[in-house]
C-alpha cells in the first residue's frame, strides 16, 4: 500500500516490459524475495491459490504533522498498524489472474484524531495469446486517506483527509521476445475523490485542485540492436481534469481558475541487460505541458526516467533511480521533480537480510503570479531496515527512516524520524 495506499497512479503505468519505478523500497522487497526471504507457499483451492498475509508494526515518530512549528505544530506519538492482506492467484495455460484485498488500520497512542483505516481492492489479468501478442488489464478500487499535514501547501486539518479513488489500465503488446521490433499501447483512468473537509471556514473549496479525472494512452516502439540490447521511442499524453477551481493568484491579484492540463511526452532511450548483473532502462526527450486556461504559463522542457540494477553478487544488489517529470500539486499551478535514488539490498546469510535505501528530491513549483517567487523543496529521505526469517512464515524486523526537507518557504520545512518494529507473517 506504500502505507496509506497511495498505489493508484500506477495503474497507468502498467506494462510488459521494464518501467522506471522510483520506488527505491519496492525494489529492495523484491531482491529480498530473490535472495530466498519470505517466499509464501500459498494455501490451494481448487484452481485458486490463496496467500494470506499479515503485517503488525510498531512505530515511534516524532513529527507525525510534518510540521515545522511555522504551519503545522511539531509533535511525536507512538503508532500501531495493522495491515491484514489475502491475494487469490489462478493460471490457465499461460494466463494468470489474480486479485488481492488489504486493509491497514492505523491507531495513534494519545492522539485519536491522527487514526485512519485504508482498505484496496486489486485486479489483474494477463493473457498471453501467442509467442507475438499479450494483454495486461488491471483494476483497483482504493478508500485511502493523507496524513494530517501531509499535502504540501495546505496546514493540518482535526483529522486525516480521506478519499476514494478507482483507476483502469491496460497495456497490450505485439512482438516476440527476440524478434528485432515490438511495440506495446497502454492505456489509462484515474478518478480519484475527497471525502471529507470540502469547504474550508469561508465556504469556500478547500480541496482546490485535488479531485480529479486523469486520462492516459501511451505508446512505445523497441528495436534490438543487440540480443540484450534494446532502443526505445515513447509517446504518451496525459489529460488532467479538475472537477472544481483553485485559488491562484494570476499578476498579483487572487483569482479562480482551473488547472485542467494536457501533458505529453516523446521520450527516445534504451534497455539492456548485461552478463546478468545489470540491467537497466533511460529515457530522456522533450515534457510538455498544456494548460487550458489560456493565462496559465505552459510548461516545456527536457525529462528523464532510468532505473539500473546491478547485482555484483547473487546474495546483493543496488538499484540507482533518477528521473526528471513535472507532477501535479497544490503549490502553484505544477512542480517539476527532480529525483535520484540508490537502494542496497543484502542477505548475510539464510536468514538474515537488510536494505538501506537514499533518495534526494527537488521540487520546483510553478507560479503564474507575477509577484510571488516560485517555491522550490529540497528533501533527503534515508531508510535502513534488517530483516530476521525467525520461520519459512514468520519474519520479524526493525526500521529507521529519517526525512529532512528544506524549502525556500520556511513554513514547508521539516525534520522527521520514525522507528519501528515489525512482525510480518505469510503463508
Amino acid at each position: 500500500m506504500k502505507k496509506n495506499i497511495r498505489l493508484g497512479n500506477l495503474a497507468l503505468q502498467v506494462t510488459l516490459a521494464p518501467l522506471f519505478v522510483l520506488s527505491v523500497s519496492a525494489n529492495a522487497q523484491d531482491a529480498t524475495k530473490e535472495a530466498g526471504f519470505g517466499k509464501p507457499a500459498g494455501i490451494p483451492w481448487g484452481a485458486v491459490v490463496v496467500y494470506p498475509e499479515a503485517d503488525l508494526t510498531f512505530k515511534s515518530n516524532d513529527n507525525i504533522y510534518s510540521g515545522s512549528g511555522l504551519v503545522n505544530p511539531t509533535k511525536s506519538a507512538n503508532i500501531w498498524v495493522v495491515a491484514p492482506k489475502v491475494k487469490l492467484e489462478a493460471k490457465t495455460g499461460p494466463h494468470t489472474f489474480d486479485a488481492t484485498y488489504r486493509v491497514e488500520h492505523g491507531s495513534y497512542v494519545g492522539v485519536s484524531s491522527a487514526n485512519y483505516t485504508d482498505q484496496g481492492l486489486t485486479g489483474n489479468a494477463a493473457w498471453v495469446f501467442s509467442g507475438r501478442s499479450g494483454l495486461k488489464l488491471t483494476a483497483e478500487y482504493l478508500v485511502g486517506h493523507d496524513d494530517q499535514g501531509a499535502t504540501p501547501g495546505v496546514a493540518a486539518h482535526a483529522n486525516p483527509d480521506k478519499w476514494h479513488q478507482s483507476s483502469f489500465g491496460g497495456v497490450a503488446g505485439y512482438g516476440a521476445e527476440g524478434a528485432q521490433g515490438r511495440i506495446e499501447v497502454d492505456a489509462g483512468l484515474i478518478s480519484k475523490r475527497y471525502d471529507n473537509f470540502e469547504s474550508d471556514t469561508f465556504g469556500n473549496p478547500d480541496n482546490a485542485k485535488r479531485d480529479h479525472d486523469d486520462a492516459r494512452v501511451g505508446a512505445t516502439f523497441y528495436w534490438r540492436v543487440m540480443p540484450k540490447t534494446q532502443l526505445l521511442f515513447q509517446a504518451a499524453q496525459t489529460k488532467y481534469d479538475y472537477t472544481q477551481g483553485s485559488f491562484i493568484g494570476v499578476g498579483g491579484v487572487p483569482n479562480w481558475t482551473t488547472l485542467d492540463s494536457t501533458e505529453r511526452k516523446y521520450l527516445v532511450g534504451v534497455t539492456w541487460e548485461a552478463a546478468a548483473k545489470t540491467t537497466g532502462i533511460f529515457k530522456v526527450g522533450h515534457v510538455k505541458k498544456d494548460f487550458s486556461d489560456a493565462g496559465l504559463r505552459d510548461f516545456s522542457g527536457t525529462g528523464w526516467e532510468g532505473t539500473v540494477k546491478w547485482s555484483p553478487l547473487t546474495y546483493s544488489n543496488f538499484d540507482f533511480t533518477t528521473g526528471r517529470m513535472p507532477s501535479e500539486s497544490t503549490i502553484g499551478n505544477a512542480s517539476m521533480d527532480s529525483k535520484y535514488g540508490v537502494a542496497w539490498n543484502h542477505a548475510w546469510n539464510s536468514r538474515l537480510s537488510s536494505i538501506a535505501t537514499y533518495t534526494n528530491t527537488k521540487n520546483e513549483y510553478q507560479y503564474n503570479d507575477g509577484v510571488a517567487a516560485p517555491q522550490t523543496d529540497k528533501t533527503n529521505a534515508l531508510g535502513l531496515k534488517l530483516n530476521y526469517q525467525w520461520m519459512r512464515t514468520l519474519r520479524l524486523g526493525v526500521g529507521y527512516d529519517r526525512t529532512d526537507k528544506t524549502s525556500t518557504n520556511p513554513a514547508s520545512e521539516y525534520k522527521r524520524n520514525i522507528y519501528s518494529i515489525f512482525l510480518n507473517a505469510a503463508i
